[in-house]
């Protein structure tokens, strides 16, 4: 009886973390209306989900260790996705914001991915 006392506890706790991490990802998507990339490297774009502007990378790497190829590779993603207005989906690893409520320029999270959708 206590094996399975200790057996249903592990998997209790394995579960709450599972859950947790889950909980823990913000997923935004829509369009976007604006994305640019500035002097220093820092690629900023104005999602529909959140209408202002958000960085999500730098190309020179000093933006939550985002590497220049998959920066760059965002960049030019954005790009097609403004140009075509299609849509695209950011998410983030975080567990006090809401895609419209996102921190902006300077202040930005860093994303953990960043797909076209459409």
């Amino acid at each position: 009886m206590q094996k399975h006392a200790v057996s249903f506890a592990i998997v209790l706790i394995v579960s709450s973390l599972f859950a947790k991490e889950a909980a823990a990802q913000t997923y935004c998507s829509g369009t976007i209306n604006a994305v640019y990339l500035t002097s220093d490297g820092d690629v900023v774009l104005e999602g529909s989900w959140r209408g202002d502007y958000t960085e999500i990378c730098n190309d020179q790497g000093t933006f939550g260790g985002i590497d220049q190829v998959t920066c760059l590779s965002w960049y030019a993603a954005a790009v097609k996705a403004e140009t075509a207005q299609s849509k695209v989906m950011v998410t983030y690893n975080n567990d006090g914001y809401t895609c419209n409520n996102l921190p902006t320029y300077a202040n930005s999270i860093v994303p953990f991915y960043f797909m076209n959708t459409q």
